[in-house]
């Protein structure tokens, strides 16, 4: 979301809002700097209640490879897809049955491949509408254009009346981002004409006209008016080409009027090929010339001068620059000779942010800290594709490919991860530890997609005499291997390997990707073995040391593993309130195969509680998403999900059991996670949304909200997300902040009243 305000446009609005009622593709075209971008997203934000699934807004201006344009319109609908379709069948799939708005922004350098995207979309998705911007039009059948021209310029007469000059779009978008910067400024009888004059000599383009207007801060209008005569049209036959001569040109004019200092950073920010927060500009782009404690202060500087944009994010700010704006620093960058120097400072600095990712520690969040490095995924994609193109970085690019194992299998990007090992891999010569520890990496991914021949190849390929790498290696080794028995149904020969793991590495904060994970796949084994009393005590201290290090993904698994025992000891209750706490942790990782574990066990509980009909949706939803993801099924898991779906047939008629089956498959994984945790309910055949009485919190903050209503203490909070408690305090003081309340008794009777579909008000008593 952008700080500053929408002016003006209201007609070109209206155009866009109602052709995306009758028009499943609209296109906004216009040259750099005529506003496609701000229309775009202010129809979309109008019509947004119309599209149940929501509006997506994919950044297509860091993408210069169209080979990973249905990667980044992936990343925009949080879409996870393990299996080995291709990329375009998994959004096909994904979108066919859901009302979404797509909003494709920046396309003109990816036309051809967001023309054939569109086309695949739109024609197997019939509820879904897609609204593009591009310097030029898609060309797909069916295409409705809106073409922008300039603002409305000031008529003849209009400076005779302030009021009739105040309402033109340009004068009011320049007085718009005036008073940003000096409220005081209004205008006057005695300055109309001078106001008039600037926005007609920028011929109307709101980039231009917020470029000069920042300037009002330290210039008069009298003098940039003399600056425009004496700079602006010299530099437009300098720039002219295939923008705007007046934007080429005042990008230009405002380069000249940045300080030394705004000007390197502008040179260097195109590194980034997508938004950035403060902490990665300093990290990147500080050195001798610009200190690390000068580079905040410079950053809101060309935030102030309309360079750079800030972008409110639930977690603080980031930054992006206009695709017109980083083409210019580009250039200045490649002149500077900088490009390669700041492309490898680009790298060290994901490089250490993999690192952070692979061990949280137990004073940081998981959730939020994962979820912030695959926000980070196109700049992480980045530093990966210079290890590869550089002949002296293909090490560091496998150790970062290695290191980023949690982003490949934890949070569901296996196709990612498979292509990014087995690429450097194959640049990289054996014999090396960092081989040793990516050839594990690789089996590890090949195991999690069900590649299991390829995953046996590869584990003897390591395992070939004494593995580079000592003992790290060869206990991911019998990590791995003992995981292959397990799936393979050999349980007795898995546990042993696993036990050796677990008993070799002991509690401790290291090699997360290994200890953590065996203890779980040595508890699940166990349980189906019929050894609940020794997979209880598994998990119990395999959760235990997840709250030690602040590992919130192994614990999930772990509470999951403590439902499975209280299945086997016929506590229904209590196994469903461990799958549950299991989910809400899951659908934040997009953890694919959890998930639907977690629904399978809350449909076993759902038949011994006697709610088949639930059981039914659930159990159907899990079977949707395992053929659908294309993940592996254990053999013990498809014998348990064929005996529950053997006792819901029992227990519904044909009629009401195949309705059950139909309603679990429209729920779709989204909607069956929120069906599951009481966030929908199943009506009528369809899945019912609940009302937006829950404005304006986020999910996590209701998430925190309807906790508070069960009683919980923030320290409690905090252990059933999985969080450090300060974490929890901050959410608590934005709900009260937010909804006006002062006490947590308040958010506890809203919260309460949510639930359960009030749509009283709040009360601040």
């Amino acid at each position: 979301m952008e700080v500053t305000s929408f002016v003006g446009r209201k007609e070109e609005v209206r155009q866009v809002k109602r052709l995306l009622q009758t028009s499943r593709l609209v296109t906004v075209t216009g040259g750099a700097g005529i506003g496609k971008s701000r229309v775009a997203v202010e129809a979309a934000s109008g019509v947004r209640r119309a599209f149940a699934d929501g509006v997506r807004f994919v950044e297509l201006a860091g993408v210069s490879d169209p080979g990973h344009l249905e990667e980044a319109v992936a990343q925009a609908l949080d879409l996870a897809d393990p299996s080995d379709r291709p990329d375009v069948e998994a959004l096909a799939d994904h979108l066919r049955d859901r009302r979404t708005l797509l909003l494709l922004d920046t396309c003109e350098h990816l036309v051809d491949a967001c023309a054939r995207l569109a086309q695949t979309l739109l024609e197997s998705s019939p509820e879904l509408r897609i609204l593009a911007t591009s310097r030029q039009s898609l060309g797909v059948p069916g295409e409705h254009i809106v073409a922008l021209a300039p603002m409305p310029l000031p008529g003849p007469h209009a400076v005779e009346s302030v009021a009739v000059l105040a309402r033109c779009d340009s004068v009011a978008l320049f007085l718009e981002r005036v008073t940003a910067v000096d409220p005081h400024y209004t205008l006057t009888a005695g300055n109309a004409g001078q106001v008039a004059e600037v926005c007609a000599r920028l011929d109307g383009i709101p980039l231009a006209i917020e470029l000069v207007a920042v300037r009002m801060r330290t210039l008069p209008i009298g003098r940039i008016l003399g600056l425009l005569d004496d700079r602006l049209w010299l530099l437009s036959g300098l720039t002219a080409g295939r923008r705007h001569p007046t934007v080429g040109a005042t990008v230009e004019w405002s380069h000249e009027l940045c300080t030394d200092d705004e000007r390197l950073l502008w040179s260097r920010l195109p590194v980034f090929v997508s938004t950035f927060d403060a902490a990665a500009a300093e990290g990147v782009c500080a050195d001798g010339a610009l200190p690390a404690e000068r580079i905040l202060p410079t950053l809101l500087g060309l935030v102030d001068k309309s360079i750079v944009i800030p972008v409110r994010r639930g977690e603080g700010t980031v930054y992006r620059l206009l695709d017109i704006i980083r083409e210019y620093g580009a250039a200045r960058l490649l002149e500077s000779g900088e490009r390669e120097w700041l492309r490898r400072r680009h790298l060290r600095h994901y490089l250490e942010l993999a690192r952070r990712g692979r061990k949280v520690g137990p004073d940081a969040d998981q959730v939020e800290l994962w979820g912030r490095i695959r926000r980070d995924w196109p700049n992480i994609r980045a530093a990966l594709d210079l290890c590869a193109e550089d002949p002296a970085e293909h090490e560091t690019g496998l150790n970062m490919a290695s290191t980023l194992w949690y982003l490949w299998i934890a949070c569901g990007m296996l196709r990612e991860g498979h292509h990014h090992l087995e690429r450097l891999l194959a640049r990289c010569p054996p014999g090396t530890e960092s081989w040793s520890w990516a050839t594990l990496i690789l089996a590890y991914i090949a195991i999690a997609r069900g590649h299991l021949d390829e995953a046996r190849l590869l584990l003897e390929r390591c395992g070939r005499g004494s593995p580079p790498g000592g003992d790290t290696v060869r206990l991911l080794l019998l990590k791995l291997s003992g995981t292959l028995a397990v799936i393979e149904g050999d349980l007795r020969g898995g546990e042993a390997r696993l036990s050796a793991v677990v008993d070799r590495l002991g509690p401790g904060p290291h090699l997360p990707e290994v200890l953590l994970p065996s203890m779980v796949e040595l508890g699940l084994s166990l349980i189906w073995r019929g050894e609940t009393a020794a997979s209880r005590e598994v998990f119990l201290r395999c959760r235990r040391l997840c709250e030690e290090q602040g590992n919130s993904w192994a614990r999930a698994y772990a509470d999951y593993g403590l439902g499975l025992v209280a299945m086997a000891e016929g506590d229904a209750d209590r196994a469903a309130s461990y799958a549950r706490d299991s989910l809400r942790v899951k659908r934040h990782f997009s953890d694919a195969m959890a998930i639907v574990l977690c629904l399978e066990l809350l449909a076993a509980a759902a038949v011994d509680r006697g709610e088949p009909a639930r059981a039914g949706r659930l159990l159907s939803a899990a079977r949707t998403g395992w053929r659908d993801k294309g993940l592996r099924v254990y053999p013990m898991m498809i014998e348990d999900s064929a005996r529950c779906a053997e006792l819901v047939r029992r227990s519904l008629s044909r009629r009401d059991y195949d309705q059950a089956v139909r309603e679990g498959v429209a729920l779709g994984l989204e909607g069956a996670i929120a069906y599951a945790l009481g966030e929908e309910e199943a009506s009528g055949g369809a899945a019912v949304r609940r009302d937006s009485g829950w404005a304006p919190l986020t999910r996590r903050e209701r998430e925190v909200a309807e906790l508070v209503a069960e009683g919980l203490t923030n320290r409690q909070i905090a252990h059933r997300l999985m969080v450090v408690q300060r974490t929890v305090d901050s959410h608590v003081e934005h709900i009260l902040a937010k909804l006006g309340f002062s006490a947590r008794a308040q958010v506890a009777a809203w919260a309460t009243r949510r639930r359960l579909g009030s749509s009283a008000a709040p009360e601040n008593a």
